[in-house]
């Protein structure tokens, strides 16, 4: 693994620790500390730039096995950036439910792909 490899690798487990942790803005231990709150605030930004820092990772990781379980991770990323996108075309209740299940699904192929890339 090349080191700017390395590099997107724990790049893309950071934004997508800030991703999970969005929820968490909302919650009470959260609301009085503003440096919690400023950070957990670009939320989607974070989505779009784990998008393009999982797909530089992705490629700069070439041809192995791991990559039959990162495709699916990064397809299911895709898929929810793009519901994301009709997030005002849609009700708030049913955006939040497709939100909410493709993002368990992504941490889950995540899970997998990490493991996969450390079994082979």
């Amino acid at each position: 693994m090349t080191i700017l490899n390395l590099i997107m690798t724990v790049i893309s487990l950071i934004l997508l620790i800030l991703c999970i942790m969005a929820p968490f803005r909302k919650s009470g231990a959260a609301r009085g500390h503003q440096m919690i709150q400023a950070v957990l605030k670009p939320h989607t930004i974070y989505g779009i730039l784990l998008l393009v820092t999982s797909l530089v990772h992705g490629i700069l990781s070439g041809n192995n096995p791991a990559m039959m379980s990162g495709k699916p991770a990064w397809l299911c990323l895709l898929i929810l950036l793009i519901f994301s996108a009709f997030k005002g075309k849609m009700k708030t209740r049913n955006w939040i439910k497709i939100h909410r299940v493709l993002s368990v699904l992504l941490c889950l192929l995540i899970v997998v792909h990490i493991v996969h890339a450390i079994v082979v």
